[in-house]
């Protein structure tokens, strides 16, 4: 899973490095494996919620960190 999350961190979109949000869905979520997937800040750019439902609870901060350097 790294290997795939250092690449996609690499690819270039117009010019800007990409910035990966990674997003834990359960109890299951492995929080080590999102934070090694997602971008740095880790803080910022991993979202972790308990269930499918909850999604709409952090919708404005899953936009935040998706939308912003």
């Amino acid at each position: 899973m790294k290997v795939e999350a250092d690449k996609l961190k690499s690819l270039a979109v117009a010019g800007t490095r990409t910035k990966v949000v990674a997003l834990g869905i359960g109890s299951g979520a492995n929080e080590a494996e999102l934070n090694i997937t997602a971008s740095a800040p880790a803080d910022r750019n991993v979202i972790h919620v308990q269930d499918y439902s909850s999604l709409t609870d952090v919708e404005e901060q899953l936009r935040n960190a998706s939308c912003t350097g």
